[in-house]
């Protein structure tokens, strides 16, 4: 595999890899307990967000697999990095993907429609959004875990920008070992925030001693003040 192609993958989005998770979206939505917390204007509210949104998402991800090495206890990756958090991640790995993915710009459309029609509406697509680019890091990750198996390889949990120790600033990184813009469409701003906004940057490891460190656990972040973390 030539580390300095970059590779995209589209997916329809009437994949049965990307059936709906109704709980992840009530629990961005900030309810952690559906059954408790949703009335029934609310569950209305949210059944004609998931209908009017049916089809409106561009499910895409660019991607490239390149190998490192370390250097003591620090993975030497494709761009500076001191995170402690990062290197503990990718323990074992002799191998790294790192990717952008996206759902597209027309959930943001929806929301900024709705920001100005009805708050609760928008709140809901805001988290629906959030679950949507989250399946979407899943599926892709899937697939190379399962790639990576047949070369007798398993990955570690995904790694983010902003997560940990790992600035947020890394983002600029990421695009420019990626063209972000050109590959899926993802443009970066001056504040480091991604259009289209439901939108996500990271990386893990390969590797042949990885044990079961697969996905993008909570447990796995080091952030304490986030409002999803054990819920």
């Amino acid at each position: 595999m030539a580390e300095n192609t970059i590779f995209i993958k589209k997916y329809s989005a009437d994949d049965k890899r990307f059936e709906i998770n109704s709980k992840e979206v009530w629990r961005y939505a900030g309810y952690s307990g559906i059954a408790a917390s949703v009335d029934s204007e609310l569950q209305k509210i949210y059944d004609q967000m998931i209908k009017e949104l049916e089809g409106k998402f561009a499910y895409k991800v660019c991607y490239r697999r390149m190998e490192i090495e370390w250097s003591d206890d620090m993975p030497l990756l494709p761009f500076p990095s001191e995170s402690k958090n990062l290197a503990k991640c990718l323990k074992g790995s002799n191998e790294i993907v790192i990717f952008a993915a996206t759902i597209g710009l027309e959930i943001d459309r929806y929301i900024a429609k709705y920001q100005r029609l009805s708050s609760t509406k928008a709140l809901l697509m805001q988290a629906y959004g959030a679950e949507r680019v989250e399946c979407l890091c899943d599926v892709f990750c899937s697939e190379i875990r399962d790639e990576a198996a047949k070369q007798g390889l398993s990955c570690s949990a995904r790694f983010s920008p902003g997560y940990g120790d790992l600035p947020l600033e890394k983002q600029k990184d990421f695009f420019r070992l990626l063209d972000c813009n050109r590959q899926i469409g993802i443009s970066l701003n001056e504040s480091l925030l991604m259009t289209p906004s439901k939108s996500v940057t990271a990386i893990f490891g390969l590797g042949s001693c990885l044990g079961e460190k697969t996905g993008h656990k909570c447990s796995n972040c080091t952030k304490t003040d986030c409002e999803y973390k054990n819920k």
